[in-house]
């Protein structure tokens, strides 16, 4: 179903040469590193990164997070990239010249990456009003912080209960924030609206300015008294328990992805517009997610000198008969407990209103987190002007980018009216998390399970025989989600304290833990002898050019799309008069694919084909039962209905573009047909060109 027929293969080739004609390059490799950086660079690094370390007892959080970013992250980050670079096509396009059926998962990271701004954009317009009220003699926010935002984003107004019915609330608008939101997409359109010649200038200044500010917030907040407790309680804090809960690894998972920002369409979209042969792949790879890493460590330091010297300020507000450890443990849950918009828009403005000039810290802080969030929020925007001018349309029209741009960013701004309501923040939330824990998560499997399992299938069918190919790829799948399914069923639902005592509800919990470690032990075990089986079965059933035990084992359950971009990427650094061409599973090519940081070495097949996919479709699976069973954040089922819908139409989009292909072509040129009903037709009918 997926091999590629001769006139599919010619027909995505021309695509592909009509796109290349006139397309824009970077006008320099450090223009797209410094703008992939800003993409991954963004508010998450300033307030949620530092805030999931501290909640996760310090530094064991950074166990999970360097083990995801290393094995789950970065090869889908390069495999991003070299998608991007070698078919020089946005997510959609990119997937689907290695297979007209896949275009739909790059469809769904578009769409995901595009609904992500909208609300995006309403957090930089809340910076944008704190910025411009920095200005102000007496700064609105200096003198209580907690109610100034409580009064800004309306959450005296909101209406929710759990039982209520589905409604905006009082249909309080927010006209500060529509003001904001204005501001925000008139910022987009001219940062991007000349495509990436614009984007390079506009990078150069934001990228580096915010690094300059939080490297002088960490100097100024150095000196200010309860400064090394914060970091204590950043960093150096130790709590190993929290290794064992199973919430650290999702958690860590979800920040590298929005952190990287993979899976959204934008790594793509900005390495379409690399050249082919001069791009060192592997080490931009290393150098975006090494620096977004970097800016996120340095970035909670600025943020928890402030915080520690806020929580001293706490603990001395009281007699000095009065500290006693319960005092110090509620200033210190005041403060670093807090996250997300309440740490950036309460807590540091809180700690900032205590400094001599807090007009000049404030204009600095807003200002740094303006220009962080813009350089993501425009790279957002940008996947769905690459997809408009990827597409046939935009092949067939050829607008000029600006004539993309604009509607988009006009839609854009309409969409965002919805977080301008007094129960704005509450969709924000939900939406937030359907995309991210669901539809993300969801997006990087089903971007591993292209580039693992589907691309170059047509060579697994020539080695190894057709039938052998679809038994082994099925089973793994179907006896993976069996496995899954398992380990999640059989502990049943997560304890909950209730009206239980604490010895009642510990001993509960002590039983679930139990009970979970025996599921996971089924699971793997319906797993691994469900993949030995299938294995065993394809093998014995196989035919096709392999000959040998070995070579039908590799054709069987090697990563051959993997390698094919692997071996481009490896092959452009080379000086091929000097170190020959570069080829796989040879001692010498690998050996220095190991040392060399301009290299894929051997592993990325694998962590792409099997270990990031199959745990990224386990994660799905966790995190939506951990959904089912507990409706998220207790907003009623009316309000949670609209996030479950951004990620049915996702699967959706998935789907119908895997059912029928050809939709996504022009009907006028490739069908053959002259009536309007007879194109429709075409295009509904479920097979490729």
């Amino acid at each position: 179903w997926y091999q590629r027929r001769v006139r599919d293969v010619d027909i995505e080739t021309k695509i592909q040469e009509d796109r290349e004609k006139g397309r824009k390059e970077w006008d320099h490799p450090v223009s797209f590193v410094l703008a992939a950086v800003g993409a991954a660079v963004g508010l998450g690094n300033v307030w949620r990164f530092p805030n999931l370390v501290s909640q996760f007892g310090g530094a064991p959080f950074l166990i999970p997070y360097f083990f995801i970013l290393i094995f789950v992250g970065m090869p889908i980050l390069g495999m991003e990239l070299c998608i991007g670079t070698f078919y020089q096509a946005g997510d959609a396009d990119a997937f689907g010249s290695m297979n007209p059926r896949l275009r739909g998962i790059g469809l769904a990271s578009v769409f995901a990456g595009y609904t992500i701004t909208f609300y995006y954009c309403i957090i930089l317009a809340y910076a944008c009003v704190y910025f411009v009220e920095s200005f102000h003699k007496d700064i609105p926010w200096a003198l209580d912080p907690a109610n100034h935002f409580k009064v800004l984003s309306m959450e005296d107004k909101m209406d929710i209960a759990k039982d209520a019915d589905w409604d905006f609330g009082e249909y309080t608008f927010n006209w500060k924030i529509f003001v904001g939101i204005i501001v925000v997409w008139i910022l987009i359109f001219l940062s991007i609206f000349k495509g990436v010649k614009s984007t390079g200038w506009v990078v150069k200044f934001t990228v580096p300015l915010p690094l300059l500010i939080i490297v002088i917030l960490i100097i100024r907040g150095a000196f200010l008294d309860g400064a090394g407790d914060g970091i204590e309680n950043y960093l150096i804090k130790w709590d190993g328990s929290k290794l064992s809960d199973t919430n650290i690894w999702t958690r860590a998972i979800g920040q590298v992805f929005f952190s990287l920002g993979v899976c959204m369409g934008v790594m793509t979209s900005y390495s379409s517009h690399n050249s082919k042969t001069k791009t060192n792949v592997a080490l931009c790879e290393k150098a975006i997610s090494l620096s977004d890493t970097g800016i996120a460590l340095l970035g909670g330091f600025a943020i928890y000198e402030i915080l520690g010297h806020m929580t001293f300020k706490c603990i001395q507000s009281y007699a000095e008969g009065q500290r006693t450890d319960a005092v110090i443990a509620k200033c210190e849950e005041s403060y670093y407990a807090m996250g997300g918009m309440g740490l950036a828009f309460i807590a540091y403005p809180e700690g900032l209103a205590s400094l001599e000039a807090p007009q000049f810290w404030g204009i600095i802080f807003f200002g740094c987190l303006i220009m962080l969030g813009i350089d993501s929020a425009f790279s957002l925007a940008e996947v769905m002007v690459t997809f408009v001018k990827d597409c046939w349309v935009g092949l067939k029209l050829r607008p000029k980018t600006w004539m993309a741009v604009l509607p988009l960013c006009i839609i854009g701004w309409l969409a965002g009216l919805l977080y301008c309501f007094d129960n704005g923040m509450a969709y924000l939330d939900i939406i937030d998390n359907y995309l991210n824990n669901w539809g993300m998560v969801l997006v990087g499997a089903l971007e591993c399970f292209a580039v693992g399992w589907v691309y170059k299938i047509d060579e697994q069918y020539e080695k190894i025989g057709k039938p052998s190919v679809l038994i082994y790829n099925i089973g793994f799948v179907i006896f993976l989600l069996i496995g899954t399914i398992l380990a999640l069923a059989i502990p049943g639902d997560e304890p909950v304290k209730g009206e239980l005592t604490t010895e009642e509800f510990e001993k509960r919990v002590s039983d679930y833990g139990q009970s979970q470690a025996e599921a996971l032990g089924i699971g793997l075990g319906v797993f691994f002898l469900g993949w030995i089986l299938v294995t065993c079965v394809s093998l014995v059933i196989s035919s096709g050019s392999a000959s040998s035990f070995g070579s039908k084992l590799w054709a069987l359950m090697g990563w051959h799309g993997v390698d094919d971009l692997r071996n481009k990427a490896n092959n452009i650094v080379r000086d091929v008069s000097k170190d020959g061409v570069w080829k796989p599973y040879t001692l010498k090519m690998e050996f220095q694919a190991l040392y060399r940081h301009d290299c894929f070495c051997i592993t990325f097949g694998f962590l792409i084909k099997y270990f990031s996919y199959g745990l990224l479709l386990v994660v799905t699976c966790m995190n939506i039962k951990s959904d089912i069973q507990k409706e998220y954040g207790d907003y009623p089922q009316d309000m949670l209905i609209l996030g479950q819908l951004v990620f049915v139409f996702m699967v959706v989009l998935v789907l119908m573009v895997a059912i029928f292909p050809r939709i996504m072509y022009d009907p006028f040129k490739h069908s053959g047909k002259k009536s309007a009903m007879g194109r429709l037709t075409w295009m509904l009918t479920p097979k490729t060109l």
